[in-house]
């Protein structure tokens, strides 16, 4: 059994006030306070730190599905500069309204449906008394209610500040 930090990408990880929330580009990506620090805090207390994200800005035509991944690998990069990193890196690309065909559907993937918790359970097998999600919108906590794990609703600016805060963290 494992404990895992589930955490949202835009808006836990990094800051989402540009172009209404859709971060698919390298420039646009800004880290949010605290976040490497929060990262290693959270290995440092056997935690494995995963990112679940939906990236509907695929679907909608916004950016490409290399760009995020683009994005995801310079997130590490960033990480490893400093010694951390993120364990697993989780995003929905599918929207039911998207204009991208490719992408354009429901998808058991997508917050608050557990496709993604579903997939880290198989690989890390989830002790979900001990896990939990950190994230900034209701689809998350319910992601996390559905998944049958705590969910933590982030509305700060500094994230170590908001973990070290909470005593669910152990």
């Amino acid at each position: 059994m494992n404990k895992i930090a589930f955490l949202d990408r835009d808006g836990v990880i990094n800051k989402s006030n540009f172009n209404n929330g859709y971060i698919g580009e390298i420039e646009n990506f800004k880290l949010i306070a605290g976040v490497i620090r929060s990262i290693k805090y959270l290995k440092f207390l056997k935690y494995k730190v995963v990112i679940v994200s939906n990236q509907s800005g695929i679907a909608r035509g916004y950016f490409k599905i290399s760009e995020v991944n683009r994005l995801h690998k310079y997130l590490q990069s960033l990480l490893k500069k400093n010694n951390t990193s993120i364990d697993k890196i989780l995003f929905c690309p599918f929207h039911k309204d998207g204009v991208v065909k490719k992408y354009k559907k429901n998808s058991t993937l997508r917050k608050p449906n557990i496709g993604m918790f579903k997939i880290i359970n198989k690989k890390w097998k989830v002790d979900k008394k001990k896990s939990f999600m950190i994230g900034n919108q209701k689809t998350d906590m319910k992601f996390a209610k559905n998944s049958g794990i705590k969910g933590f609703l982030f509305k700060k600016k500094n994230l170590y500040k908001f973990i070290k805060s909470n005593k669910f963290i152990r």
